[in-house]
């Protein structure tokens, strides 16, 4: 796992042009049922999807071991990425935390659709699942998405803004949200459209 990590902060690092210095520790799992009764910053099972949500504690990051390797690597990427975001997003400082509590109410899909992004190849399981939600009206109200829907809507839309826009403006949308304090405003400055137009678009 160490190993692991050691070769992800580079490039989680410089995808998100961000450095991490403190101690991060990862709590390995030997599967998903002792991952789920761990009584650990009381963690709860509603706290874990199908999709793997990596859990977060402070700097803790909590795993689990499946027997697949590629799984594995997957959540290790998915925990240092949501560490990363959320130094972003949050800050490091009690101060920075409690100044940016407005930020409370970015919708699921942003922070786990960003996670799923840096963690996960797209795939054609994915690609199926948004365009059938596209098709049946499943994310129209994306900004009320939960669940799996909002990591896999979430992808998508970070996927495809790196498609049209590049890659680059991603690290520039969060920070530019964090500035702001308004998870909108961030695509307006960066992007030079409304989020109900990108929306449109993707």
């Amino acid at each position: 796992t160490a190993e692991y990590a050691r070769d992800f902060i580079p490039e989680i690092e410089r995808k998100l042009e961000t450095s991490y210095d403190k101690k991060l520790q990862f709590i390995v799992f030997n599967n998903l049922a002792d991952l789920k009764q761990s009584n650990l910053g009381l963690m709860n099972q509603m706290q874990y999807n199908t999709g793997g949500i990596t859990h977060i504690i402070g700097n803790k990051v909590f795993i689990y071991f499946n027997g697949d390797i590629n799984h594995f690597d997957r959540q290790i990427r998915a925990g240092l990425t949501r560490v990363l975001l959320e130094k972003i997003i949050y800050g490091e400082s009690i101060g920075a935390q409690i100044k940016n509590t407005t930020l409370q109410s970015i919708p699921k899909w942003y922070i786990d659709g960003l996670v799923a992004y840096y963690s996960h190849p797209w795939d054609t399981e994915r690609d199926n699942i948004i365009k059938d939600g596209i098709l049946t009206g499943k994310f129209n109200k994306f900004n009320h998405l939960t669940g799996d829907d909002a990591v896999n809507a979430g992808h998508s839309i970070w996927r495809f803004i790196a498609q049209k826009y590049g890659e680059q403006n991603i690290s520039n949308i969060v920070y530019m949200s964090r500035m702001n304090r308004n998870v909108e405003s961030g695509f307006l400055y960066v992007l030079g459209i409304s989020f109900d137009v990108l929306v449109e678009e993707w």
